[in-house]
């Protein structure tokens, strides 16, 4: 699973579909391009939605249709 931890110290989960995202595991963006999904880094601060990092670059989760969540 790829996990970070975002501004509040909350150790956070990038999850699609509700489902955590594994290092690796492919992915594709809105327009139906695949990308490989390397890692990323939870919301630090607020209005942050975080980042997602891919073999094609850094995006916003969304772009994919992610989130970060935190992890009980």
């Amino acid at each position: 699973m790829i996990k970070s931890t975002d501004h509040t110290g909350r150790a956070c989960t990038l999850t699609h579909n509700g489902q955590p995202v594994k290092p690796g595991q492919t992915l594709k963006d809105f327009r139906g391009n695949p990308y490989r999904i390397n890692g990323g880094r939870a919301p630090h601060h607020p209005a942050s939605t975080g980042k997602v990092w891919t073999s094609g670059g850094e995006f916003f989760p969304s772009v994919f249709a992610c989130k970060w969540t935190p992890s009980n």
